[in-house]
C-alpha cells in the first residue's frame, strides 16, 4: 500500500495496482522480419542515388528518394 502526505496536514492512502494487458493477435499472423522499401506502400524509393535520403511529400502522401540540402545561417561555439 501506498502511502503519501499532501500538504502540512492532508494525508493519502491508496493501493497501486498493475492493470492486466490485452493482447489481440491475428491466428495468421507472421511477422516478417526483413522488409524492402519497394514493399513499403508509402514509399517510392524509384530512381535513388547515393547520398540521397526519403523526404515525405504531402501532395503524393508518398517518402520518395530525393536530396536533403540545408542552409547554415550561423554556427555557435567550437573551433573551425
Amino acid at each position: 500500500m501506498a502511502t503519501g502526505r499532501v500538504g502540512s496536514s492532508t494525508s493519502v492512502t491508496g493501493i497501486v495496482r498493475q492493470q492486466t494487458r490485452s493482447v489481440i493477435a491475428a491466428q495468421n499472423f507472421a511477422p516478417k522480419p526483413n522488409v524492402a522499401l519497394v514493399e513499403l506502400t508509402d514509399v517510392n524509393a524509384t530512381g535513388a542515388e547515393n547520398g540521397q535520403g526519403l523526404i515525405y511529400n504531402s501532395v503524393t502522401g508518398k517518402f520518395e528518394a530525393n536530396n536533403v540540402t540545408a542552409v547554415v545561417t550561423s554556427v555557435f561555439g567550437g573551433n573551425f
